[in-house]
């Protein structure tokens, strides 16, 4: 399977796997185009984009996120991997995340998936989305009108989990 890793917007991703970790803002619709394929009929993307509010903070202005670089792409590989043992009709999946200051309304992280039929699609991109937030090491802070703080739902990193029960070879890397 042919992967492509992105560092910068410049280059366009040719595969079935689009990943990538970029303080540049995200290409949801070239995304979304990307994404399907002639054998599926259904594509699911999903963008976290940034809000002015979160639980308990009101007027929330801009947000930063900040990654463990060297650790992002090689688990967000195991994810999409997972993703496609568990739904092996994927067609293309992509998972992309943003660094740096975001505005309200950009677009933090996208995810997208193609499979012949709706129903894989949706179950998978709902995985990749959750799965991602808990296993790749991506951290936000917020700023609001009187403060600034790490966002209230960060969490602690853990191993992609697969279906089989396994522990994965890669399970217990430091971050």
């Amino acid at each position: 399977m042919h992967r492509h890793t992105m560092r910068s917007m410049n280059v366009h991703p040719d595969g079935d796997t689009w990943l990538g970790l970029t303080p540049d803002p995200l290409p949801v619709g070239q995304v979304l185009q990307w994404a399907g394929r002639p054998d599926c009929g259904a594509v699911v993307v999903f963008s976290g984009n940034a809000r002015d509010h979160a639980e308990g903070r009101l007027g929330v202005i801009a947000l930063d996120y900040e990654a463990y670089e060297t650790q992002v792409v090689p688990r967000l590989e195991r994810l999409a991997e997972e993703a496609r043992r568990r739904w092996p009709d994927l067609g293309r999946v992509a998972l992309i995340h943003r660094t740096g200051s975001l505005s309200i309304g950009d677009s933090a992280v996208v995810v997208a998936v193609s499979s012949p039929h709706r129903d894989v699609a949706f179950e998978a991109a709902r995985w990749c989305i959750d799965t991602l937030k808990s296993t790749v090491p991506i951290w936000k802070s917020e700023m609001w009108n009187g403060g600034e703080s790490w966002g209230a739902d960060a969490q602690h990193v853990v191993d992609v989990p697969t279906g089989d029960g396994a522990i994965p070879d890669w399970a217990g890397e430091d971050l």
